[in-house]
Parts: structure tokens; sequence; C-alpha cells
């Protein structure tokens, strides 16, 4: 008998020891993967169902927040922002990759709020002892893009009729039943095995229906456990997020409560566990509590997950400086009217591009980009693009100096017919730039970048109709940079747009940019002379070469 006890304690000796040096060995390899990963870009693989997850925070504000202004999904793609996120993506939990995700949408137009975020970033980038505790802390808690967290306490089920009532009442029933076995044991047995097969079959077919959501309830629960230990850290710099931690942990308090069974295994006790459980509906009482707590509660959920979120991104962002290096954090003007600052971006560099040619101008109105296929148009109407979205973000530029309004920010460049809908490239383009018109306002002004304005017509109709829409865009209270081949809108339009080009060499049949913007339109058209360097037959180039000679002296083409 002492040799049976003896041996069962060596057995629990051994399971605790060697739980603890996995736990060990877990904490140590997550302390050094975060460490050594710091100012590096994070390797980590999305896919389409990753980022419908990582969006959801950013869906659920702009339903909510239908007034505010988010960067639209035309803009988005236009911008490959997507890929702009994943690059500065190093957030260790759900919370904090989709609040990240919903900074980068949802431009800020208040200085204050800029500069706070900015804090704090800067003081993850300069106090690498309290930023290791939180990341530890963050990488605990993990990510799970299984599941939709945010949409709980959006109210997005607040119109739900709760069971709790009834399920108390038929998880109390075997109660009354082990109580009347004092007294009426033939009654009490059968209230007893009819509740018990009621109960059973309550479980599993009600279980079907929700098993989805207990994963999502067990994160959430989650995530406040580990934004108390964050409190507990009691870090200065996060004392006023500590201030909305503490006062929305303190609301929800009662959250241990509505914890949920997990399965025993195959222990004797942990089968009978998991019986007991079914018998009294406890995992069903739990999530009916759970779900209405998420409602009640909402803001404080909220709360906890925008912390948590804010926290996570910052850490991230900072990150995402070391990394970068040559930053700027930019100078932003609250302005009404578009002439009230000269825009100032020098060294303008593309975050998506390794040793990307920095570019410089000074923008006080609109301007028309010239030059040929290859040069370096569009890159660089991106470049600005995301650099003022940045900007207005995580306030963080890849220039030497950059400053500017605050800007509503639209694109209209990388579209798409859309066979769908049965829509033509002319029609969604025509109805993208319908969008940024119907959009400008008095209030802040609006920059637009559009590349190759309505390629999808004739020439003819195209000029002229794209002269008047981006004189209509210009005379508004909008900041218009287009790029375009058509070079006779740079004649049409030189009273309300200054001219920039981007230009190209052919030396020895080797052609060559230097991707740098200039002043003026563009001079050169070598797209005949790329046509003999890319081997055409020279008479097809020959011919071309005279046919466009003939129509630039009598302004007619000739019939073949």
């Amino acid at each position: 008998m002492t040799a049976i006890i003896v041996y069962i304690l060596l057995i629990i000796a051994v399971s605790t020891l060697f739980s603890a040096y996995s736990s060990f060995k877990s904490d140590s390899e997550i302390k050094e993967r975060i460490k050594s990963n710091w100012g590096r870009e994070k390797d980590e693989k999305y896919n389409d169902d990753d980022m419908n997850s990582i969006a959801e925070y950013f869906n659920n504000r702009r339903e909510k927040n239908r007034s505010d202004f988010f960067i639209d999904e035309i803009t988005w793609n236009d911008l490959s922002m997507d890929d702009v996120f994943k690059n500065i993506n190093a957030t260790e939990s759900s919370p904090g990759e989709q609040f990240l995700y919903n900074m980068l949408r949802e431009p800020l137009y208040d200085e204050r709020e800029l500069k706070n975020r900015d804090r704090l970033i800067k003081f993850f980038q300069d106090n690498p002892i309290e930023r290791g505790k939180i990341q530890y802390i963050l990488a605990r808690l993990g990510k799970n893009r299984n599941c939709f967290i945010s949409d709980y306490f959006y109210k997005k089920e607040s119109e739900r009729k709760s069971n709790l009532i009834y399920y108390r009442i038929l998880g109390g029933i075997p109660i009354l039943g082990i109580v009347l076995l004092f007294f009426k044991p033939y009654a009490a047995l059968i209230i007893i095995m009819v509740s018990f097969g009621v109960n059973i079959y309550k479980h599993y077919s009600e279980k079907k229906k929700i098993v989805h959501k207990f994963e999502a309830f067990m994160y959430i629960l989650k995530i406040a456990k580990y934004a108390g230990l964050i409190l507990k850290e009691q870090v200065e710099e996060l004392q006023g997020y500590n201030e909305k931690l503490r006062y929305a942990l303190k609301g929800i308090k009662s959250i241990k409560n509505a914890a949920f069974s997990q399965s025993g295994g195959a222990t004797d006790s942990g089968i009978l566990t998991e019986y007991m459980g079914m018998f009294f509906l406890v995992e069903l009482i739990n999530y009916e509590k759970m779900s209405d707590m998420l409602i009640e509660r909402s803001s404080e959920f909220e709360a906890i997950f925008e912390v948590v979120g804010v926290i996570d991104s910052c850490i991230s962002i900072a990150s995402y400086r070391e990394r970068m290096q040559n930053y700027v954090t930019p100078k932003l003007i609250r302005c009404s009217k578009k002439q009230a600052q000269v825009s100032i971006f020098k060294e303008l560099r593309h975050p998506l591009i390794k040793n990307s040619i920095p570019n410089s101008i000074e923008i006080d109105n609109s301007i028309l980009i010239t030059g040929s296929n290859a040069s370096g148009k569009s890159t660089f109407l991106k470049t600005v693009a995301i650099n003022i979205i940045l900007a207005q973000t995580i306030y963080t530029c890849l220039a030497s100096e950059f400053k500017c309004c605050y800007f509503r920010i639209y694109t209209s460049m990388a579209l798409k017919d859309n066979i769908f809908n049965n829509e033509s490239y002319y029609i969604v383009e025509t109805k993208s730039l319908k969008r940024i018109i119907d959009n400008i306002g008095d209030d802040v002004p609006t920059i637009c970048f559009v590349d190759e304005i309505l390629r999808g017509t004739n020439t003819v109709e195209r000029i002229a109709a794209s002269s008047q829409v981006l004189k209509y865009l210009t005379l508004n209270n909008c900041i218009c940079v287009a790029a375009t081949h058509d070079v006779e809108l740079t004649y049409i339009l030189e009273k309300y747009f200054s001219n920039y080009h981007f230009q190209e060499r052919i030396v020895d049949n080797t052609i060559s940019f230097d991707y740098k913007i200039h002043k003026g339109r563009s001079q050169t058209q070598n797209a005949i002379k790329l046509l003999g360097i890319l081997g055409y037959n020279d008479d097809i180039v020959e011919k071309a070469k005279e046919k466009a000679s003939e129509f630039l002296k009598d302004g007619i083409w000739q019939v073949e």
C-alpha cells in the first residue's frame, strides 16, 4: 500500500515538474522572440479569412459612425494598403491587429489625439523594459482569427431574447428532484429521470446552434484577464489607459461567474463533471449570462478591447519606426480651404519599395503629371497618398520633411471592369470619379489622386470630359494630383493645374529612368522608339513615326 502511495506521489511530482519546465520553456521562448523581433518585419502569413477577421473592428466602427471619414475600399485597394498594414503589423493580439487596421483606415483630424498617439509610440521606443513586460502579456493573450470578437459588444444581438430564466428553471428541476427523494422517492425518481433526458437533449440540441460562439466568448474573457495583468504593471505612462481599464474591469467583475466549463477529458472525474454540467445546463446558463452581459456591459467590453488594441498597435508602430529609421513626424495644419497651406514633401519614399527613390515637391494647388509608361508617375501618386494616410494615422512619414493640411483622401487609379454588375471599365471609372466629386466638403479640403483619367473611352471624348472633370475638382475644395498620357490636357488646363513630368533616356537602344519628378510638361514621346527597342519590325516603327509626324503637323490622321 505504501509503495502505491509513493508511486502516485512520484507521478504527481514528475508531472508537476514537467508542467513547470514546459511553462518556463514557453515563457523563455516568448521573451526571446519578442526581443529578437524588435525592429524587424514580422514573417506572418495571411489568407482572405484572416483579413476578414482583422477588418472586423473597422467594419463595426464604420457601421456605427457613418458620418465619420474612413478610407474607402477603392482608395484602400488602389494603394495596396493591405500590404502596407501587413508591413507595419507586429502586434501580438487580435485586439492589437484589429485596432491597427482600423487606425490606418480612420484618419484623425485632431492634433491632440495624434500627439497622444505619438507620445505613447515614443514611450515604447525609449523604454524597452516596460515595453517588454507589456509585450509578454500581449503575447500570452495571443491572436484568435477564427472568431469575430467586436461583433458581440457592438450590440449586434441587442434584440435577442434571453433564455437565462428558462434554462435556470430546467437546471433547477433536478435539484428539486433530489430534495424530494427524502419525502416522495418514487415521484422524485420520475422527475430526475425525465429532467435528465430533457436537459441532455436540450444541451446537445442548443449547443449545436451556438458552439461557434463559445470560442469567441472564451477569448473575450481572456482579453479581460490579460487587460487586468496590464493594469497590474502600473506603467506610469499608461495612467490614462489604466483608469479606463480599472473602471471597465470593475463593471464586469462578475465575469468570472460566466466562465465556461471545459471538457474533462477521458478521466472518470472529468466525464462525471461533464455529465453533471449537462444535467444542470451549466454551459447554456453561462452562455446566456455572457450574452446578456455583453449587451448590458458593451461599453465596458469595448473599452477593454480598445485599450488593449491601442497599446499593442502603438508598440507595433514603435517597432516599425525602429525598422524604418529615416522617418519624420508630420506637421499637420487644420485648414478649411485647400489654399490655406502649401504642402511641402521632401524626400518622400514608398513604404513597400526597397531602395525607393526619394522625391520632393511643394504643392499649392492641383498638378498634372506626364511622362512615359514605367517612368514613375503612378508610384509617385501612391507614395504621396500613402504618406498622407500614414501622417494622419500612425503619425509617421517616410520623408525628411512633411507638412500639409489635414485632408480627406481619395484615389481613382487601379480600377477594373465589373463583369458581375455588367459594368464596363468606363462606367466603373466614372462612378469612381463621381464619388470624389460628391464627397468634396467645405470643412476639410480633399486631396485626390487620379491615374490615367477616363482611359476607357475614345481620345476626343476622353480629353473633353477629362478636362471638365479635373477643372471641376480643382475649382472646388479639392487638390487633384493626376497622371496622364494626354499632353493636350496640360495645355487645356494650364490656368488651373501646374505641370510636372517624369522622364526617361534612350541611349544605344537602352531605356533608363531616373524616377525623379521634374517641373514642366513632358517634352518626349518615346513610345514608338520603345517598339524598336523591343524588337518590332523596322517597317512598323518607321511607318508609325511617319503617321505621328503627319498628325502633329496637320492634326489629321491619314487614311491607310
